[in-house]
């Protein structure tokens, strides 16, 4: 069975850490803070030693060498208040952060101009470097700036994130709105949507991986999915309400990982507090507070106050196909703060002694989320297709399969994020971040 290994403990953010996020296309992983600074952490990873699909995702042992982390720079933002999301585009090479000021920040690598740089007009300030690296052919060092301020949100933008394919960028606030941007060339953004139709505070967005869908969460207990009708304007399609009892988790103690035992039963002493404490259930809706889609994009993960988690399959092809809810399982015993969904290994990169066997299993492997929440746990799931006779369509079957209490010692996970890269390496490693400030890196392992 799998279990998570603590990769590196980075040096910590001064207040608590809101959000991480792996570079898609360069090695490099980012957080930020209450502190108002973004951290960018540098990375090598470690040469394969083997080629089989499993290893591809899990690797092979804990005794394989493990990737080098270290802090590359702390990016001094000129946010006035917390910096509570970022996100970057697909390309690798813009960062965009949603600070409590209500405004959104876009960064972009670039060199400073010095005083032989002035040009004609006698304009100064920065010029773009397109080159990947770290300095110019002079050997200047190039550094993040703030190419553009994005202001409209009346209250804390939430969350904020790119397209897939990068032309759109999606912001969200306390005030309710959901705003779109599209972007331009020279930094330019234009809004071009503005929805309030959140009756609360807007938790988080996520867009499609493939599509120009936009999801969002709100503490009004809803999930609205939304898309550019080509016959108008951005428009919502369809409005979701979590509604289905949760499963209860069962392990068994013969086939589930001491690991696993351990960081998911309660121990004597938590039923005993929890006793004690007598919350009653809730009744009312739950706030969602965080949303992850699945890599092939059919399917969309929530999670809320109660600590399940659920998904939604989407029914039909089309843009504004309509998704149903088709699961909810009992994951934390907190509110779950965040998602992230990890891609299965690429057919491509097993191994050509593969078996049919195992060809099969991975047509209905959907990959790996991952939760982390309140009660200071993270959670790694396996996901699969659910098979049926004749031509109905399956469900998902949802298995934990590794876990570790105390991740940030007592302090909530704020956020978790697989590395998940165009060039498909790293795969099976986690990044996450707590209310201790502290950002740390974990893989999945098989247990020896």
């Amino acid at each position: 069975m799998p279990s998570l290994q603590l990769l590196s403990s980075l040096p910590s953010h001064a207040e608590p850490a809101w959000c991480v996020t792996f570079n898609p296309a360069r090695s490099l992983l980012a957080s930020c803070s209450t502190d108002r600074t973004i951290r960018l952490y540098s990375y090598i990873l470690p040469s394969p030693t083997t080629t089989s699909s499993e290893d591809i995702q899990t690797f092979s042992s804990s005794s394989d060498a493990k990737p080098d982390f270290s802090l590359l720079k702390v990016i001094e933002t000129d946010h006035k208040r917390t910096v509570r999301s970022i996100g970057w585009s697909p390309d690798g090479k813009t960062l965009a952060s949603g600070s409590f000021d209500s405004t959104v920040g876009v960064w972009e690598e670039v060199i400073p101009l010095d005083e032989e740089d002035k040009r004609e007009d006698g304009n100064e300030g920065v010029f773009k470097n397109t080159v990947a690296g770290v300095s110019d052919e002079d050997g200047r060092e190039k550094d993040w700036e703030c190419v553009t301020t994005l202001e409209g949100h009346e209250s804390e933008c939430k969350s904020v994130g790119f397209s897939s394919d990068g032309a759109l960028l999606a912001s969200c606030s306390r005030d309710k709105s959901v705003w779109v941007w599209e972007v331009q060339p020279d930094a330019d953004f234009e809004c071009i949507a503005v929805m309030m139709d959140h009756s609360q505070d807007v938790k988080c967005i996520a867009w499609h991986p493939h599509e120009e869908i936009l999801a969002s969460a709100s503490y009004d207990s809803h999930i609205h999915l939304a898309f550019d009708d080509p016959d108008s304007d951005w428009t919502i399609f369809q409005k979701l309400h979590p509604k289905l009892p949760a499963s209860s988790l069962t392990l068994s103690p013969s086939s589930a990982a001491p690991s696993l035992i351990t960081a998911l039963i309660p121990t004597q002493a938590e039923k005993e507090a929890e006793e004690k404490l007598a919350v009653p259930p809730l009744e009312e809706d739950e706030t969602v507070w965080c949303l992850a889609w699945s890599p092939c994009g059919r399917y969309l993960a929530s999670g809320g106050d109660q600590g399940g988690i659920r998904i939604w399959k989407r029914k039909g092809s089309q843009p504004d196909s309509p998704y149903e809810e088709i699961s909810h399982t009992v994951a934390h015993t907190r509110s779950i703060f965040s998602l992230s969904w990890s891609p299965p290994p690429s057919p491509s990169s097993s191994s050509s002694s593969s078996s049919s066997s195992s060809s099969s299993s991975s047509s209905s492997d959907l990959g790996l989320l991952a939760s982390g929440g309140g009660d200071g746990k993270i959670v790694v799931w396996q996901l699969e297709k659910i098979a049926t006779e004749g031509e109905g369509e399956g469900g998902v079957k949802i298995t934990p399969i590794a876990a570790i209490r105390d991740a940030h010692g007592v302090s909530d996970v704020n956020s978790v994020g697989w590395c998940v890269r165009e060039d498909k390496k790293g795969l099976g490693i986690l990044s996450s971040a707590g209310d201790d400030g502290s950002v740390k890196v974990w893989r999945i392992v098989r247990e020896d």
